[in-house]
């Protein structure tokens, strides 16, 4: 055969190995704003991790509005208390105290609950993210079903978990009746009873996602009884702060009055509106996710830590880390972050569960001291051999509600959707470290 021959049958081969080349789909494609690296070693596995934890969490969508109905007569029971001046504790799982308590689109006049003696018009708020876990004392159903004592004489309790979860049915079905009565509301969050990381996420959604869905309720049921609630705004919306001050301590804004809002309209809204969050990220993320994942994964192998920092509320106590991944270190809130920035190792990475803004000086820092660094946050950020940014598809200034004649919209979804994105995360990370993609 002629060396001529021999390179027109290479040529033929290789340009029927093109042609047979999968071609990868628009709807498939990275965000390009990202600026997008994909190496081969994290291209998009059918099922991968991120997949079918984010598929939990629409399933559990899907079957979550017939949720907020039930929701309704306990909202306007609540609503009666706090509108005659009582206040709203939280309490349980202490992520949750953190996501409910001072938080952009929630109410000025929360309070985390110490054990405090609850009075008439008080309501008290618990939420749990898992069966078996550190919460505070007196919030543990095990305490709360007997009424006891004076604690639990006089005032509500609303209580969000999974009846699915064995221990915490069988505690819900021996309730004292004939001391709560009407007093005592157990809403079932319908979320897996299991140990999985997507088990562990919608959890942790779950109750997170019907606890804001109840606010909305309850800001609706003081509405038809002729008030507003005051809400706080965000503190990167113009004004934000003066809005702030202005609401501090309220129960019911000053200024605006809002029409009389539907029963279950506005739960409903927002859980929609927290589907199509999931939804989008999902369809945009999924290979942003597991090149982080491979990322972090390798800085566990050759003994480095990987840092997480949050802007958020629910991570820093609400959160796991799988006790698989020994040096994957949660350390807290970004504004403990600073001191730490620029003495993080060269062979240590950063995972920074942001907010709204790319958090540049910090991302810099890190890449400065030749380290990798993960974001996650609104706003697009760069994507390359060091860091891997990763949007979080909610919306700007966080609250998802707009209300007829008041200012500012309402309750935020970023704790919710953030959620999967976290233990996707974890997933993919843990995956990477085994070996398993």
């Amino acid at each position: 055969m002629t060396v001529r021959v021999c390179l027109l049958l290479t040529i033929v081969v290789a340009v029927s190995a093109l042609a047979a080349w999968p071609r990868r789909s628009h709807a498939e494609a990275p965000d390009p704003s990202a600026g997008a690296v994909q190496p081969s070693a994290v291209s998009r596995p059918a099922g991968g991790a991120t997949e079918s934890i984010h598929q939990a969490a629409l399933a559990w969508f899907d079957g979550a509005e017939a949720k907020v109905d039930k929701l309704i007569p306990v909202a306007e029971k609540a609503a009666e208390g706090i509108l005659a001046g009582g206040t709203l504790y939280v309490a349980g799982n202490f992520g949750f105290v953190d996501e409910m308590f001072y938080r952009a689109g929630g109410f000025p006049f929360t309070q985390e609950w110490k054990g405090e003696n609850l009075e008439a018009n008080d309501v008290l708020l618990v939420g749990r993210f898992r069966p078996n876990e550190a919460h505070t004392r007196y919030g543990k159903l095990s305490s709360i079903v007997p009424a006891y004592g004076r604690r639990f004489g006089r005032g509500m309790v609303v209580h969000l978990a999974s009846h699915k979860w064995p221990q915490i049915g069988r505690l819900a079905d021996m309730a004292n009746q004939g001391r709560w009565g009407d007093r005592l509301a157990l809403v079932d969050t319908g979320a897996p009873h299991g140990a999985s990381m997507s088990d562990l996420c919608v959890g942790q959604m779950a109750t997170t996602a019907l606890a804001w869905a109840f606010s909305g309720e309850l800001i609706a049921a003081a509405t038809r009884k002729g008030k507003t609630l005051a809400t706080y705004a965000s503190d990167w919306e113009p004004n934000g702060r003066a809005w702030d001050a202005s609401v501090k301590d309220k129960h019911v804004h000053p200024t605006y009055s809002v029409p009389p809002v539907q029963p279950g309209r506005i739960g409903k809204e927002y859980l929609k509106i927290c589907r199509g969050q999931v939804a989008a990220f999902l369809t945009t993320q999924p290979e942003q996710v597991r090149l982080a994942g491979a990322r972090m994964a390798a800085c566990l192998k050759r003994g480095g830590v990987v840092w997480i920092t949050c802007d958020g509320h629910i991570h820093p106590r609400g959160s796991l880390v799988p006790r698989e991944l020994p040096g994957m270190f949660l350390h807290g809130r970004s504004y403990d972050w600073r001191y730490y920035s620029r003495r993080i190792g060269r062979s240590d990475a950063l995972l920074y569960m942001g907010y709204l803004r790319y958090p540049k000086h910090f991302a810099d820092a890190a890449v400065g001291r030749g380290a990798q660094a993960v974001v996650v946050a609104v706003d697009p950020g760069p994507t390359n051999e060091q860091l891997t940014s990763i949007r979080g598809c909610w919306k700007d200034y966080d609250t998802v509600i707009e209300l007829p004649k008041y200012p500012i919209r309402v309750l935020p979804s970023s704790g919710v959707v953030q959620t999967p994105q976290w233990y996707s995360l974890m997933a993919e990370t843990l995956a990477a470290y085994n070996g398993k993609r």
